[in-house]
């Protein structure tokens, strides 16, 4: 009977000492490495790695060949230095993280004159203006606006312009947001995930735990 006492006795402790473990758990905040600095100071007016890596995640949620998110998505006072970076810290960069992810089928044409608008105030701060996954943009700056865009690659190789092509990106931005509605109409809309894009951010990082700066994805040709 003694033993039984004394193991009913340690019962509370034991607990409280699991209480508090996993409250220690659930404070403690995952990190990832960055290997540059996450900063959204000039997101409206050129790639940054953030962006980067948003797209990516929005692309690899939906598996779609390629993805948007205007710089609308983001705060612009966002500074995260280079090393171990709070992944809370990147998902409170998004403004509407809560937005869900939809696919848009776009063709290759129409992908080309969304990247025109994004670019038409070009290199100037536009809200508008795309971070991007899946393509690489080469741009003439020097050129009028609606002619900047000088080619585009995808992961297959040069963009189709007759092709269609699996387009992620957040809801308001599906629904022709931020004037889009020019290029697409709601009836592009394929489907709506239901992920948004905080989870798909989330999912991301549970895979990858170091960030790079990567290939250029905007190169500029003068």
């Amino acid at each position: 009977m003694k033993l039984g006492v004394r193991s009913l006795s340690t019962r509370p402790a034991l607990i409280l000492a699991a209480i508090l473990l996993c409250g220690s758990m659930a404070g403690r905040a995952d990190t990832i490495k960055s290997d540059v600095e996450l900063t959204t100071k000039e997101i409206g007016a050129k790639e940054a790695v953030i962006g980067d890596l948003v797209a990516d995640a929005i692309r690899a949620s939906a598996k779609a060949d390629a993805a948007f998110i205007a710089a609308t998505s983001f705060s612009d006072t966002v500074s995260l230095a280079k090393g171990s970076v709070n992944t809370t810290d990147v998902v409170d960069a998004l403004v509407y993280k809560s937005e869900n992810v939809v696919i848009v089928k776009l063709t290759g044409e129409q992908i080309t004159r969304a990247m025109e608008q994004s670019l038409f105030l070009y290199p100037k701060s536009n809200s508008a203006f795309l971070q991007f996954s899946g393509l690489v943009v080469s741009v003439k700056p020097d050129a009028d606006a609606g002619k900047r865009v000088a080619s585009i690659k995808t992961d297959a190789g040069d963009l189709d312009p007759k092709k269609v092509y699996k387009v992620a990106m957040p809801a308001p931005l599906a629904n022709g947001g931020l004037a889009y509605f020019k290029i697409w109409q709601k009836t592009s809309i394929d489907r709506e995930t239901d992920v948004t894009v905080e989870a798909a951010l989330k999912t991301w990082f549970a895979d990858h735990k170091t960030v790079t700066k990567g290939d250029e994805r905007l190169v500029t040709h003068r």
